[in-house]
């Protein structure tokens, strides 16, 4: 099986072969099939299409998790996240829920935007390598 074309079958199991491209081409080549038809078996066994996908999505973003964090990519982009999230909350609590610029603070004002800026160039130097030196 290598698209929805060739999943005949209920709605559900469409929108669960598309959700599959967010995994690995490798891991796909070898599991896919295998993934759809026990995706339709428990569909047949689950008592409700509720429980069928809180099951599928807890399922998909453990395993999606653990395939995705262990790059480094992954890691600088979460630790960036939390650093930008932890300024965030203290500059919020200093300002006592108003947010408003301080002209006492500044930095609180701009570090925001530069932890952003940092993930941008970081973006920029991994992903799209390209010119002379690369």
């Amino acid at each position: 099986m290598t698209g929805i074309e060739q999943t005949r079958g209920s709605p559900s199991l469409a929108i669960y072969a598309l959700l599959l491209r967010l995994y690995p081409g490798k891991f796909l080549q070898l599991h896919r099939a295998e993934m759809l038809q026990n995706f339709a078996d428990l569909e047949q066994a689950a008592s409700s299409t509720a429980a069928l996908w809180l099951l599928i999505g807890k399922d998909l973003a453990m395993s999606l998790i653990s395939t995705y964090a262990k790059s480094r990519m992954t890691q600088y982009v979460i630790g960036v996240l939390v650093a930008w999230g932890l300024i965030f909350a203290v500059g919020f609590w200093r300002c006592g829920g108003a947010c408003a610029p301080r002209p006492g603070h500044p930095a609180l004002d701009v570090f925001a935007g530069f932890l952003l800026g940092m993930l941008s160039m970081y973006i920029a130097t991994r992903v799209y390598r390209s010119g002379p030196n690369a």
